[in-house]
């Protein structure tokens, strides 16, 4: 009988001992998760900082073009930008056009050298002759600018 008893103590031991270390390996578990769930969190907002800072800033301008929209100066600005543009692409095509009219003729014969060469230098002249009446009037502008000014 006394070995009945003793194996009964025995026997509950061992379900404690067992029953404690269950408990230990699932607090050892618990730990684990939980480590591992803190470093996830941690770098998930570094992750997302990339995709989010894209969709603030793209909003951002968004709502700056609406806001921007509304204002007559803004409009009237754009609208003088892009004549000015249109009149700039305009000009680089006839300049292409010459260009290549003045190819063409290079190409065709070797005999109207010395005409392309009195065309272009003319036109150089004419370039130049503007240029210089454009810096006489820039120094022209500045002069009674500074003149006015102090």
């Amino acid at each position: 009988m006394r070995y009945a008893v003793n194996s009964s103590v025995n026997t509950s031991r061992i379900v404690e001992q067992v029953v404690s270390m269950k408990r230990n390996e699932q607090r050892e578990s618990f730990r684990k998760w939980l480590t591992l769930a803190v470093a996830i969190l941690a770098l998930l907002p570094a992750y997302l900082m990339g995709p989010i800072a894209f969709t603030f800033k793209t909003t951002v301008k968004d709502l700056l073009r609406q806001e921007l929209a509304g204002y007559e100066a803004a409009t009237a600005s754009d609208s003088r930008l892009k004549a000015h543009q249109d009149y700039l692409n305009e000009t680089l095509k006839r300049w292409g056009n010459d260009f290549a009219a003045a190819r063409e003729k290079t190409a065709s014969s070797e005999t109207n050298d010395y005409k392309l060469m009195l065309d272009f230098s003319n036109r150089l002249s004419s370039i130049e002759s503007k240029l210089d009446l454009l810096m006489r009037e820039s120094q022209r502008d500045r002069k009674l600018q500074n003149g006015s000014g102090p």
